[in-house]
């Protein structure tokens, strides 16, 4: 018989976690790490899972974020996994769904000021040149 994978990092609200996992290894769900819906005026525009560089990195092949890509591949939106360093220095995205290669074709690492530009991008609408002031 299956069982169900034990709380690996305590970080979670362990007593919804404990019990959904007693519900059994047939009522599966994902607990993703920090996910934000990057929207413009109301409209859904991606879906970003940020994790910590300590964190276990996205597993694109899991059942679980084959769910989330299926939820923003029907609502036509890119699904992006974000690792970032603890001091927010550099960014590395990986594309999550078929969507999100437009924007991201491979994975890459980028600094703050690329990231922001690319979710700008996503938007569909150019950065404001006095956001940051920092070098490109």
């Amino acid at each position: 018989m299956n069982k169900v994978s034990p709380e690996r990092t305590g970080w979670r609200d362990e007593g919804i976690s404990t019990r959904h996992r007693l519900w059994g290894f047939d009522c599966p769900a994902l607990d993703l790490d920090f996910v934000m819906v990057e929207y413009d005026y109301g409209k859904p525009m991606a879906i970003v899972e940020y994790k910590n560089e300590r964190a276990q990195y996205h597993r694109k092949d899991s059942n679980g974020y084959k769910a989330v890509a299926l939820l923003a591949s029907n609502s036509k939106i890119p699904f992006i996994g974000c690792i970032y360093t603890s001091d927010l220095c550099w960014y590395a995205a990986t594309a999550l769904n078929d969507q999100a290669t437009i924007f991201i074709p491979r994975p890459i690492r980028m600094t703050e000021f690329e990231w922001v530009e690319l979710l700008y991008e996503i938007r569909g609408r150019d950065m404001p040149s006095d956001l940051f002031d920092v070098q490109k």
